[in-house]
C-alpha cells in the first residue's frame, strides 16, 4: 500500500511472487555494470554494515518490496566484487516490515541496537518511514528513504534522513498541471480520508482554483472496497464529469478501478480516469484490475527511457534477465540508494554518521535514475534533504497488460511520446 501510491501504503498483492528469482549475479555481470570503488578486486577486512527496510510478506506491498530487496542484494554485490568500500566490504541486513509502522520502528530499533548497521535505506510505506525516522533520528543514523511519498518525511528536518525518490507535494502540482494543460473544465475527486489523501487533494485542488477548473470532491475511508455509491453519484451528475480523479492507494483502488468500469463511469468517450497513489504501477497490476485498466492514467515515478543513462541501461539489462521482471522506480531507487550510501561512506573516508551526512548534502553522484544532489533548502520545509529532480512522468495505458515503461507518456511535454494529452475511448 503505497504512500501516495506508496503514499502512504500501497494495495495489498494478491499474488505472490515466486522467490526462485533470487539468483546470484556473477561477478562479471557486476564488472560490468558498476562503476569502480576500490582497485582491488576483493574487499578484506571487517564488514561495514548497512540496513534496509521494507515490506517483503503480507499486508505490506511485498511484491515491489521483494523486487526493492533484489535491487539491493545486485548494488552490493556489484560493489563488493569491485573491492568494497575503503578495502572493507558491505553487508545489508534486511528487515521485513510488513508495510506496519509497529514492525517498523521495532525494525529500525534492532537494526540500530542489535545489528549495529552505520545508515540505513529502502521502505516503501510513508506511515511506516514515518515511524522509523524517530528511532534513526533518536540514534543519529543516517537513512535514505526510497519510495516513501509523504511530506512530512524530509519536512520534520531530521539531518539524517534524505530521499531520493519523489514527494507528494511534487507529484501533485505535476498531476494539476496536466488536469490544466489537457482541458479538462469538471472533475470528480475522490481521496482516501486521511492526511495523505486530504493534503494531496489539497495540493491538486490549488492548482485547479488557480486556472479556475470546477471540481467536486468526496471523501473515502482507506478500508473501503465498496464504492458503488459514490460512483453513482459522480455518474448521475449534470454537467457530466469529464475526469474522475481518484487518490486512492490502498487495496480497495482496484475495485474502485473495476467498478467505475462496470458501472459504465469511467474511462468512457466522455469522463476520462486517472488513480493516483502507485496502485496502477504495482506489479500486480493488471492481475487485479483486469481489462479495467485499460485507458486509465497514473503517475510513474520512473525515469521515461528517453531519459536513461548507461548506468539505467546496464541495470535494467542485468535485472531484467536476472529476476524476469520490468524493475519499478521503487527498484532503481533501492539499487541508488545503496550505491549513495557507499559513495558517502568512501567520501567521508569513514562510517561517522555526520561525515556520511555531509558527505551527502554535497554530492553529485550519477545514477540509474540521474545525477543527485540533495536539497539543504527548508522553504518549504519538505525540501530539506529531498531529491528535487526525481523523475516523474504521467502515462495512459492503451493496451492490456502494458508495462509502465511502455506506456504512452502525457506528461510533462518534455518527455511525452504521443501528441495528445488525453486519449479518451471512442
Amino acid at each position: 500500500m503505497q504512500d501516495k501510491g506508496n503514499r502512504d501504503q500501497r494495495p495489498v498483492t494478491k499474488l505472490v511472487p515466486g522467490l526462485s528469482r533470487r539468483t546470484m549475479l556473477t561477478a562479471a555481470g557486476a564488472a560490468a555494470t558498476a562503476p569502480l570503488l576500490g582497485r582491488r578486486a576483493r574487499a578484506a577486512g571487517e564488514p561495514i554494515v548497512l540496513g534496509w527496510v521494507g515490506p517483503l510478506s503480507p499486508p505490506g506491498g511485498y511484491a515491489e518490496g521483494i523486487l526493492m530487496k533484489d535491487a539491493a542484494a545486485m548494488a552490493v554485490e556489484e560493489i563488493n566484487a569491485q573491492g568494497g568500500v575503503l578495502g572493507r566490504p558491505i553487508k545489508v541486513v534486511y528487515a521485513d516490515t510488513r508495510g506496519m509502522p509497529a514492525e517498523g520502528r521495532t525494525a529500525a530499533e534492532r537494526l540500530v541496537q542489535e545489528d549495529k548497521v552505520v545508515a540505513v535505506f529502502g521502505e516503501f510505506h510513508s506511515p511506516v518511514a514515518l515511524a522509523e525516522i524517530e528511532v534513526f533520528h533518536k540514534y543519529g543514523v543516517p537513512f535514505m528513504a526510497c519510495d516513501v511519498w509523504s511530506d512530512k518525511i524530509t519536512a520534520k528536518g531530521y539531518p539524517e534522513v534524505f530521499r531520493n525518490s519523489t514527494a507528494v507535494s511534487l507529484i501533485d502540482t505535476t498531476i494539476g498541471e496536466w488536469m490544466v494543460a489537457a482541458g479538462f473544465k469538471n472533475v470528480a475527486m475522490l481521496t482516501e480520508k486521511d492526511d495523505i489523501g486530504l493534503d494531496s487533494r489539497k495540493a491538486v485542488a490549488a492548482v485547479l482554483d488557480k486556472s479556475k477548473v470546477h471540481y467536486e470532491t468526496a471523501d473515502a475511508e482507506p478500508t473501503l472496497t465498496d464504492f458503488t455509491a459514490q460512483i453513482l453519484r459522480f455518474k448521475s451528475h449534470q454537467p457530466t464529469y469529464d475526469l474522475f480523479f481518484s487518490e486512492f492507494a490502498e487495496a480497495g483502488a482496484y475495485d474502485m478501478i473495476r467498478q467505475s468500469h462496470d458501472l459504465g463511469f469511467a474511462p468512457t468517450a466522455k469522463t476520462a480516469i486517472y488513480n493516483s497513489g502507485g496502485a496502477a504501477v504495482d506489479p500486480t497490476f493488471w492481475q487485479n484490475a483486469g481489462q479495467a485498466g485499460v485507458n486509465l492514467c497514473t503517475e510513474n515515478v520512473g525515469l521515461p527511457k528517453s531519459g536513461w543513462n548507461d548506468k539505467t541501461k546496464a541495470f535494467v539489462k542485468t535485472f531484467t534477465a536476472r529476476f524476469k521482471a520490468s524493475p519499478p522506480g521503487s527498484a532503481m531507487e533501492s539499487y541508488d540508494a545503496a550505491w549513495l550510501l557507499a559513495e558517502a561512506i568512501k567520501a567521508s573516508g569513514g562510517t561517522a554518521a555526520k561525515g556520511i551526512i555531509h558527505a551527502l548534502e554535497t554530492t553529485s553522484w550519477v545514477g540509474t535514475r540521474g545525477k543527485y544532489s540533495f536539497s539543504t533548502d527548508r522553504d518549504p520545509a519538505w525540501h530539506y534533504h529531498q531529491f528535487m529532480d526525481a523523475p516523474l512522468t504521467i502515462i495512459q495505458y492503451d493496451k492490456y497488460k502494458q508495462s509502465a515503461d511502455n506506456a504512452p507518456i502525457l506528461w510533462p511535454r518534455k518527455f511525452a511520446t504521443v501528441p495528445y494529452t488525453i486519449k479518451k475511448p471512442v
